[in-house]
């Protein structure tokens, strides 16, 4: 699975959702089709987050509604990574009808960003996913306090995949109290006694 064509590769790693081999991890892949509004897959690297969720993806016939970015260590400009978003979003049916493209701009503010996709979701009547893989990459806490802002206020159709090596700093407690929350954890590695 590779950077798409066009504009959106050269902001950030915007790639098609379901590509590459599939796994057939049936436990998993049934509580991904019935998660809650958030899901987050913590676990450590090289445990398969990234084939599970391709597989998935594939399996469940949600390539056309799921965007995908791959978060890189060098994402820690809050912009680069919103076009990045906005980028994955524009590729799938429902938000290339929706989502208004993007031209980066050096005052162009991360918050507006957020706001700006909000309002052009909010019509959202069909189930969209936002995969964003390693998640965990993402450096600036700027861009950490706007994703949640997403997480908090999108539509009830947008619904968000984390992919993570360990926990986030965001306020997930809350989605957990409202029943808002699937977490999918990997077993912690064993350590030599």
């Amino acid at each position: 699975m590779g950077p798409a064509g066009g504009s959106d590769a050269a902001v950030g790693r915007v790639a098609h959702a379901g590509a590459g081999g599939v796994v057939s991890r049936p436990d998993l892949t049934r509580r991904l089709g019935a998660s809650a509004r958030v899901t987050v897959v913590s676990a450590p690297p090289g445990s398969g987050k990234s084939v599970l969720l391709r597989s998935w993806i594939g399996e469940a016939g949600l390539r056309d509604s799921t965007g995908w970015v791959s978060v890189g260590r060098d994402d820690r400009d809050p912009q680069r990574f919103w076009l990045s978003v906005l980028g994955a979003l524009r590729q799938t049916s429902a938000g290339s009808r929706l989502v208004r493209e993007l031209t980066p701009a050096p005052d162009l503010d991360g918050w507006a960003v957020v706001e700006r996709l909000l309002k052009d979701l909010a019509p959202l009547q069909d189930r969209l996913w936002l995969v964003l893989d390693d998640v965990h990459e993402l450096g600036s806490a700027e861009a950490q306090r706007q994703l949640e802002l997403l997480l908090m206020r999108g539509p009830p159709g947008l619904r968000f995949v984390l992919a993570t090596r360990h926990d986030l700093r965001l306020g997930l407690h809350r989605l957990r109290l409202e029943g808002e929350l699937t977490e999918i954890r990997g077993a912690p590695a064993v350590q030599p006694g």
